[in-house]
């Protein structure tokens, strides 16, 4: 929070009070700094383009060009500082920091694009290529203008320079921006620490961009760009190094970053306590195998639909996929047991989400989980159990649970009965909308549905008219889902 706070905070009172932004003129301080920072963007350029290589993504690929473009024109910008190493006054010490900002914002701009797109699946498929010419092309670029930097129109600025760097400027930051709040809501989802670096190194480009325009040369306003950009990559190093410090695979530091579907994201930060104790629960019934995943992968789902935010969306994700983690209570001859239930036997099971909770709140970090493993048996019309709470008692995450755990077990082959069709699952959850179910969450579920399987919604009808059997299905004990 301090580096993100600090550099536009000080840019904010230096353009605010210019009696303080001073000037400080070294080149040797210079080209140092700007050393550091193209060290650690080639760092970086370098773990990602191994990663692009044994993960096949294109976005990795992007973000390794761009990492290069910012290594190689800063380091240039360094070299052709009119004074070091005899260099003359030139045009390309201002240009190059434009240009490596402006190409870093362009390609996290399209590494955030869609995975499965014709650019970055072409980039995918010739990763070497890529890499090797663009860094033998950044190479070139530099080579030629720290050589020659006052040749050509490295003497003057070509027409409308000015404005063209103030646009691509002001463009880059607004693209880095957005940028952030992207890397940002993958961040609240997985807690992953590449995504929380790309997080500080687009906020840090789009202020370096907004400094590097609203500074004075070797005032305190234009060294803050500096700032910017050193810790923008300089974070994201930092992630690479605790990444490997811990022995994972470049694959596992960058494999979910550009991905654009959440729950990767969310199952990328499933704790190891709640993928053991979901192995516990599955090895006890083989008949559940999966059941927690797709409820997980489902609530989500739905919860996108109800609009949830990045956080709730995480917390559910947890919470579905624990929601069954008090059945290592239940004994086996009662969780496997081929027919109905007796009254002592629904006991057992109506005391598994108390049991629940009771094993996942010993793990601090489930707590969050807690709701949805009490409450994912209540009913809206207050007849479920733990609790026989009702209505918007329930805690929403519950409600949603309740909806895909239902179609689930529905859907799929139990030790006392055979899979229903879809047509029928759907018409069943249908038939208790407002009883069993919260209208809204059913709502959100039945769109899902409609909008992948249309025909599955107009067969369900059929079911519909069926009501006794509809009905029967709620009548105790159950046989939805135990």
């Amino acid at each position: 929070m301090l580096s993100l706070i600090v550099p536009p905070l000080m840019l904010g009172v230096l353009h605010r009070y210019p009696r303080y932004d001073l000037v400080f003129q070294s080149v040797d301080f210079h080209l140092a700094i700007v050393g550091i920072i193209a060290a650690c963007a080639f760092l970086v350029a370098i773990a990602a383009a191994l990663a692009a290589q044994r993960t096949n993504q294109g976005a990795l690929i992007i973000l390794a060009v761009a990492c290069l473009a910012v290594g190689a024109f800063m380091l240039a910008h360094g070299l052709t500082t009119p004074g070091i190493f005899g260099r003359p006054m030139n045009q390309w010490v201002g240009r190059f920091p434009v240009l490596a900002i402006g190409v870093f914002a362009a390609s996290l701009s399209i590494a955030a694009t869609r995975p499965d797109g014709r650019l970055l699946t072409g980039l995918a498929k010739r990763p070497r290529a890529v890499l090797l010419t663009a860094g033998a092309t950044f190479t070139l670029i530099a080579v030629i203008t720290v050589a020659w930097p006052a040749a050509g129109i490295g003497s003057r600025p070509f027409p409308a320079e000015g404005m063209l760097s103030t646009a691509t400027l002001l463009l880059a930051a607004v693209a880095l921006l957005v940028a952030g709040i992207v890397h940002w809501w993958r961040y609240r989802l997985s807690s992953e620490r590449m995504q929380l670096a790309l997080v500080v190194a687009s906020w840090q480009g789009s202020g370096a961009a907004l400094s590097l325009e609203l500074g004075q040369q070797w005032h305190l306003a234009w060294w803050d760009y500096h700032v910017f950009l050193l810790i923008g990559f300089a974070a994201a190093v930092y992630a690479v190094a605790i990444g490997s410090r811990r022995r994972e695979r470049m694959q596992q530091v960058w494999g979910t970053v550009f991905v654009s579907d959440p729950l990767e994201h969310i199952e990328r930060g499933y704790s190891d306590a709640l993928r053991v104790l979901v192995g516990a629960v599955e090895a006890r019934d083989g008949y559940t195998a999966g059941h927690s995943a797709r409820v997980a992968e489902l609530s989500v789902r739905i919860g996108q639909r109800l609009a949830l935010r990045s956080t709730q969306l995480r917390t559910l994700a947890e919470g579905a996929y624990l929601h069954d983690v008090g059945k290592i209570g239940v004994p086996d001859g009662v969780l496997n047991k081929p027919g109905r239930l007796d009254e002592d036997e629904w006991a057992w099971i109506r005391q598994h989400p108390v049991v629940g909770v009771e094993i996942a709140g010993r793990a601090p970090s489930l707590h969050g989980a807690l709701d949805m493993i009490r409450h994912h048996h209540e009913r809206f019309d207050g007849s479920g159990y733990p609790d026989r709470l009702a209505g918007h008692e329930i805690p929403l995450l519950a409600r949603i649970v309740a909806v895909a755990d239902v179609w689930d077990a529905l859907t799929s082959e139990r030790a006392y009965r055979s899979a229903w069709q879809p047509d029928r699952a759907l018409a069943h959850l249908v038939a208790a909308r407002g009883t069993h179910f919260d209208p809204e969450c059913l709502d959100a579920f039945t769109s899902i549905l409609g909008e992948q399987h249309n025909l599955l919604v107009e067969r369900s009808r059929v079911w519909l008219d069926q009501r006794p059997l509809a009905t029967a299905c709620h009548d105790h004990p159950p046989t939805a889902a135990r």
